[in-house]
């Protein structure tokens, strides 16, 4: 394929700035392409020289259970574009014969120009979500989160003829550009009132159908707009109960004026249709409050499940006092602690407000907020006393450095040294992931002396 252009993905940023273990360099990346076809194999059929094409992402086998079922996404042997093929980054695109086979290849019609075929890829990934949250004409939809998927989140609402489509963002200059959109309503979530706004622009009535394009645990964080949408349907019901009692008595008053029966049974016919639209629409509001509930309920179960996991982490974290107490390799420390990996502490040590639970909680340790697959170096020579996979610290390592004193590396997605190994200062131990009770790519760094967890910022 000659490429005619390709898009910058999130993803193609993190390989260029923090990698990936199952992208080894050196390798071309980007995916988000369009192009013209200028050589096709023998036994090629479907496509020839001089077809403009774009291509699906993910290359799945095509022969394990979950491809035979038709759910090619949870393929365990994928072979994503730019990971283990060369990408569109470039004049030239080779496209393997797993992506012909599979369907990958699609041919991009005349009337589409090439700015807009290339973004095909996620715009399926936004397709995809408002198919699953059933959106259909006329609703009412908020968007939280206006960069680029959110922006085409927005555009598609408004082409499957949603009736009002808000979105709700927080940073410049996305939200001078979401004003340039045509018929899409912007709500700036640093310095508005979210609920308030998003009654304000609907009359109070709500919307029907809400998209999270930012993060699940953003999307816990706005709990209490979750909760305002369900009550302003409490609202909403109120006023049609008001609504059908006016009603009944206005049949009541034209019932004794017999002068004017004819014009008043024509009146009632009128009015007695709008009260059975009212009840209708009575009817479909508590059923969606039902259904708000319901997410409602899985969310806070979420929570409570996470709440458990916090305690078992910290039990956990208590009884490596009698591991490391009971167990010594010898030491070797130099006492002076260097990095193990770079980046901005996310989260300190000791007593903090929980980000998600909002509840007072202890923590062991430090969290070193870097990308998954970044190497792990040993802070000090020591030797390993711990290299396994604990339930909530996933897969750790703890190293004894002497006299007392011992780190405790978490969250690994790989190890890359065992029990008894002595190791160097600076060394490679493992590799950062998000294993155990993780949201997410960063390490968790802990220091102890004679097994208690102490500050590691008073000896880095």
């Amino acid at each position: 394929i000659k490429v005619n252009g390709c898009c910058i993905c999130g993803t193609d940023l993190k390989l260029a700035t923090v990698g990936n273990p199952r992208c080894h360099p050196p390798r071309i990346i980007g995916h988000e392409m369009v192009g013209l076809v200028v050589h096709a194999g023998s036994e090629v059929r479907e496509f020839a020289p001089g077809d403009r094409v774009t291509m699906a992402t993910t290359l799945a086998c095509g022969q394990c259970p979950y491809c035979k079922l038709g759910l090619g996404n949870l393929c365990p042997n994928s072979k994503p574009n730019s990971y283990e093929y060369d990408g569109a980054f470039a004049e030239y695109v080779a496209i393997p014969p797993l992506a012909l086979t599979g369907g990958n290849v699609i041919t991009v019609p005349e009337s589409i120009p090439d700015e807009v075929a290339a973004l095909s890829e996620p715009l399926s990934c936004a397709l995809n979500a408002q198919e699953l949250a059933r959106l259909k004409a006329g609703d009412a939809v908020l968007i939280l989160g206006g960069g680029p998927l959110g922006a085409l989140h927005a555009e598609l609402a408004k082409a499957l003829g949603a009736g009002q489509v808000i979105v709700v963002e927080r940073t410049e200059p996305r939200l001078t550009m979401l004003r340039a959109l045509r018929q899409v309503l912007v709500i700036d979530g640093a310095h508005e009132d979210v609920a308030s706004a998003v009654k304000s622009r609907t009359g109070g009535l709500g919307v029907d159908v809400v998209l999270e394009s930012t993060s699940f645990e953003d999307l816990i964080t706005r709990m209490s707009v979750v909760r305002d949408f369900i009550a302003g349907d409490d609202d909403l019901v109120g006023r049609f109960q008001n609504t059908r009692d006016a009603v009944e008595g206005g049949k009541q008053a034209i019932a004794g004026k017999e002068s004017a029966v004819h014009a008043a049974v024509a009146d009632l016919q009128q009015q007695s249709d709008a009260l059975a639209g009212l009840r209708a629409a009575q009817a479909a509001s508590l059923a969606l409050r039902k259904q708000k509930n319901g997410t409602l309920a899985s969310v806070e179960g979420n929570l409570a499940l996470l709440e458990r996991q916090e305690n078992e982490l910290l039990a956990e974290s208590n009884s490596l006092t009698g591991v490391i107490n009971g167990s010594s390799g010898g030491g070797g420390g130099t006492g002076s602690l260097i990095w193990p990996v770079h980046g901005p502490v996310t989260s300190p040590f000791g007593w903090r407000i929980h980000p998600i639970l909002g509840t007072k909680k202890f923590h062991t340790g430090i969290d070193i907020g870097v990308g998954y697959g970044t190497p792990i170096h040993a802070a000090d020579s020591g030797a390993v006393i711990y290299a396994t996979w604990m339930s909530g610290y996933g897969n750790v390592i703890i190293i004894d450095h002497g006299r007392g004193i011992s780190t405790l590396y978490a969250h690994q997605s790989s190890l890359a040294v065992g029990n008894g190994v002595k190791v160097s200062r600076g060394q490679t131990i493992g590799y950062v992931g998000s294993t155990g009770f993780s949201t997410g790519p960063h390490l968790h760094f802990e220091m102890r002396v004679n097994g208690t967890p102490v500050d590691p910022m008073a000896y880095l």
